[in-house]
């Protein structure tokens, strides 16, 4: 299942060779999360079925195939709910070489020669490990591409009746990066596994922790040795001339100056040209802008290629909202130059009621007295705020945002099931997170925030909402009263409300044919919003027209806005800049945000947000004049941050991008 494995961040092939029914679980925080289940039929064929239940949404797959003697299929009839529960159709053939797919988005037909495996846009079946292991470890997919596997190391889990022997797989060809996929020694499917998500053959489950440190051991490795060769240590002095300088600060752009940085510190900023300094390292600047390091103010950071794509975008400090422990040691590899990624400056501790729609992470509690532990427990590893989520009681908020104050950490998140964000605020809650969680507010204290009502309810109402009405007035007054922020992640909601099958994400469209072909593929397709009823296509796309206003509104009303994306690493957050300009606010003021605005909110502005003498070089280089059109962030080449210097041609080039 690729783009499951796209989707979940693990690849979910199906165990093709038992008579009975095999089954695995889909863990998540030490729960089941869903299953796949295969079986063969009476007339020869296997039927796979996968279903992933996530608070109210997720996929259920069900696929009947045929393979031969390698495990290539050779025929599939698909047919489900993706994540979001729209319809999943796709349809597969390979007869006498000549294939033939058709799925929402393609009705193809290619000749074969030889071996080859289909690769589903939006279902999967067969088992492309053995089929790879009978062809020397490698295989041509459809409709496009080759992928190609090798073992990285042996392991053995359970005892007596029930050992195995396993092996560990890394498997390239459909991302970025390569995934690690365990199998056993017949190369049957046996785990995928990660912090987030992992799929493990039933009755093994007790082995997830060890075999994903095996495979965080190998997967470091690789990308350790990108932290090497990517790179450059920064000269002793670096001279950039006649270039522009964003005065983050002020909000304005400084023409033509040099700017000297000597041993990662900014030391002087001249006219053009007045600057000299024997054996610098000299960059011209001309029709050239430095920006102060961008911020995102909303991840979910993961090891991997997002701190790359980070920051070959310029992103050189996030914010994270919501993690594992695994984090901690990810940012202290960050920190001492081991791997390749932004500076996680600040760190949410995230906590939700337990149940069944608790969130995959973090901290669940059952009562008030369990989240207070949780608050010292995260201020002691120093964490720095509070994320409250979906399930917490709305009588639990106050006394947990009472004891976030006294730790000195700020309280932020969804709004609970059955609260409106104006008395989350009135009991502590210092910024609202997401746009729709501030909609929200105007549609009563009824709503169930745990599920995908959170999302379809602003989609369908919000186009009617009085923008300039008494209840909408007193809401924003009450934000700038309590000095409260807001994250809006307005690009989320550009996907949910206005994604339909076949149109390209605004976000990825300027940068389509830069990326590898099978992820063009995904992203051609479209897709990934919520379900339009009949006759609300217009109603959704106008909601989020009003999201953009309302966002506008609240910068006229100097509601501080965090900008933070809850997506796509680097090229999410240019979007979501864009969409701020689109709504009205001068791309200057936009840009401000994202740099001097984040820092200043965060505590961090000694460090970040500016560019002036004695400061450390924080910051990257754009074609351009991002303060006079936020696009040209989309031409970011150079980035000077922890006392390194990255070419983002090459760092795009490490993951299969073209150069932007």
């Amino acid at each position: 299942m690729r783009f499951l494995f796209i989707l979940l961040a693990l690849p979910v092939t199906a165990f093709c060779q038992q008579t009975d029914t095999t089954e695995y679980f889909l863990i998540s925080n030490g729960e089941k999360k869903g299953f796949v289940k295969l079986w063969k039929n009476a007339d020869a064929s296997l039927t796979q079925w996968y279903q992933f239940n996530d608070r109210g949404r997720g996929d259920s797959i069900r696929v009947n195939f045929r393979e031969d003697a390698e495990s290539v299929v050779t025929y599939m009839s698909a047919s489900g709910v993706d994540y979001f529960k729209n319809p999943v159709t796709e349809e597969f053939s390979l007869t006498d070489g000549k294939a033939k797919w058709k799925n929402i988005s393609e009705n193809e037909e290619k000749a074969v020669s030889g071996k080859a495996f289909y690769s589903g846009l939006k279902a999967e079946a067969g088992n492309i490990f053995r089929a790879m292991h009978a062809n020397g470890e490698r295989i041509n997919l459809l409709p496009y591409g080759e992928a190609v596997q090798k073992v990285l190391q042996e392991h053995s889990v359970g005892k007596g009746a029930a050992a195995k022997k396993i092996l560990l797989l890394e498997v390239k060809g459909f991302g970025l990066t390569p995934y690690y996929a365990w199998v056993d020694k017949d190369y049957h499917d046996f785990a995928t596994v990660s912090d987030w998500r992992s799929l493990i053959l039933k009755g093994y489950e007790e082995f997830i922790p060890e075999l994903l440190t095996i495979k965080k051991k190998h997967e470091a490795e690789f990308f350790n040795g990108l932290g090497v060769s990517l790179p450059e240590a920064l000269p002793a002095y670096l001279l950039i001339q006649d270039v522009s300088i964003f005065d983050a600060e002020k909000a304005i752009t400084l023409t033509h100056k040099d700017i000297l940085v000597h041993n990662g510190n900014v030391e002087k900023i001249a006219p053009a040209n007045t600057l000299k300094q024997p054996g610098a390292r000299l960059m011209d600047g001309k029709n050239k802008t430095v920006v102060p390091g961008l911020w995102d103010m909303h991840t979910h950071m993961g090891e991997g290629e997002e701190g790359l794509l980070h920051i070959a975008a310029g992103v050189t400090h996030i914010r994270d909202m919501g993690n594992g422990e695994s984090l901690l040691k990810l940012s202290k590899s960050i920190n001492d130059g081991v791997v390749i990624g932004p500076r996680v400056e600040i760190i949410s501790g995230f906590i939700d009621g337990a149940g069944p729609m608790a969130a995959p992470t973090g901290k669940q509690i059952n009562n008030v007295e369990e989240g207070i532990a949780a608050i010292r427990e995260f201020a002691a590893k120093g964490y720095q705020q509070i994320k409250l989520y979906s399930s917490i009681k709305p009588e639990w908020v106050k006394p947990l945002a009472a004891e976030a104050h006294k730790n000195k950490m700020r309280v932020c998140g969804h709004i609970p099931a059955f609260m409106t964000a104006s008395t989350a605020i009135a009991a502590g809650y210092d910024e609202v997170t997401h746009l729709n969680m501030f909609a929200l507010n105007f549609f009563g204290d009824t709503v169930d925030t745990r599920i995908p009502l959170r999302f379809s309810i602003p989609a369908a109402k919000t186009a009617g909402l009085d923008l300039n009405g008494a209840d909408m007035k007193k809401f924003i007054a009450q934000m700038k009263a309590g000095n409260i922020a807001i994250d809006p992640t307005l690009m989320v909601f550009e996907s949910l409300f206005t994604a339909r099958d076949n149109v390209l994400s605004p976000a990825i469209s300027p940068f389509i044919d830069h990326f590898p072909m099978q992820m063009q593929r995904q992203f051609r397709s479209g897709g990934g919003g919520l379900p339009v009823p009949e006759n609300m296509d217009t109603t959704f796309k106008n909601s989020f027209e009003a999201f953009k206003k309302i966002t506008k509104m609240l910068f006229d009303n100097g509601i501080r806005i965090l900008p933070g994306t809850d997506g796509m690493a680097g090229f999410d957050l240019r979007r979501e800049l864009e969409l701020y300009t689109e709504s009205g606010i001068p791309a200057a003021k936009v840009l401000q945000m994202a740099t001097w605005g984040a820092a200043q909110y965060t505590g961090k502005s000694n460090v970040s947000g500016k560019i002036v003498n004695g400061t450390k070089a924080d910051f990257f280089i754009v074609e351009g004049n991002p303060a006079e059109n936020i696009k040209d962030l989309r031409k970011t080449r150079v980035i000077v941050t922890n006392g390194k210097l990255y070419d983002a041609a090459k760092l795009y080039s490490s993951l299969s991008i073209k150069p932007l």
